[in-house]
């Protein structure tokens, strides 16, 4: 059976990904007591190991890979990396919406280490593996805010931090395509499309949802567009036909969860 690791899977897209069989999956997680719907999964498909790391933290994430070797003998098909900081108080926050510049300078800080060094971080503790296998497959989970025809066409002037730091991680994916074409991988950016995750966010549920119905009606407002969020199962089962289709002329692309490179809905 192919082998995935899935760093940040305790909920949302990420859960939706380990819930799988016929696969060999190892859902990285930053606290595994503490996801219970992770749990839950894992105790449902006995293809799913659950294993602990924080992409802040490398040397958790070299102990993770240990673990994966155990299991895998060495190697690895697919890295699917998920984990990214979405705090709803405050991933829809404007420059002018910050208190003053220390707490703008804070939350840039804080987010760049999880959404911007995190993927750097992840793919470089699992690449032995990934050279190990003949797929060599990496995907980073995208979003359309990293995108800045999708700013300019949506008019989002909103989630700055979030925007920018994804932004960052997809150049990051590019250059680790560009390093990695002569070695047969295949690197690319995914975006899920909108998928609403309130579902599986705990105590943040109803902010979510609500964040979400909020984002689609200054969309329309502004453009006249529908934005209709997916569930995780719509997005992730769209996602997995991308994936199992990614072939070495993707290596490097952006692409959108239906298919093809990607582009915004103007």
């Amino acid at each position: 059976m192919p082998s995935y690791a899935v760093i940040g899977a305790s909920r949302g897209i990420g859960l939706e990904f380990a819930s799988r069989s016929e696969t060999v999956i190892f859902a990285v997680v930053r606290n595994p007591e503490g996801s219970t719907h992770l749990r839950d999964v894992a105790a449902s498909f006995t293809n799913v190991h659950v294993i602990s790391g924080d992409v802040v933290d490398y040397s958790s994430l070299e102990c993770a890979t240990k673990q994966v070797s155990q299991v895998t003998g060495g190697k690895l098909d697919y890295l699917i990396h998920n984990a990214a900081n979405l705090d709803v108080n405050t991933v829809f926050k404007g420059f002018d919406d910050y208190a003053n510049m220390e707490e703008l300078d804070s939350a840039f800080i804080s987010a760049y280490k999880i959404n911007s060094l995190g993927p750097i971080h992840a793919v470089t503790a699992f690449l032995p593996l990934l050279r190990a296998s003949n797929t060599k497959k990496i995907v980073d989970i995208g979003s359309g805010a990293e995108d800045s025809k999708s700013t300019r066409a949506l008019r989002l002037s909103k989630t700055v931090a979030y925007a920018m730091i994804k932004a960052a991680a997809l150049l990051a994916a590019t250059k680790f395509a560009v390093k990695l074409q002569d070695e047969g991988f295949v690197v690319v950016t995914l975006s899920p499309g909108m998928v609403d995750c309130s579902a599986t966010a705990g105590a943040d549920s109803k902010a979510l949802a609500d964040s979400l119905k909020e984002f689609s009606s200054s969309v329309k407002k502004n453009t006249g567009l529908e934005v209709t969020p997916q569930t995780p199962e719509e997005s992730v089962a769209a996602q997995l036909k991308v994936i199992d289709g990614l072939e070495p002329s993707h290596n490097g692309l952006f692409l959108q969860h239906t298919g093809g490179e990607y582009r915004p809905r103007s």
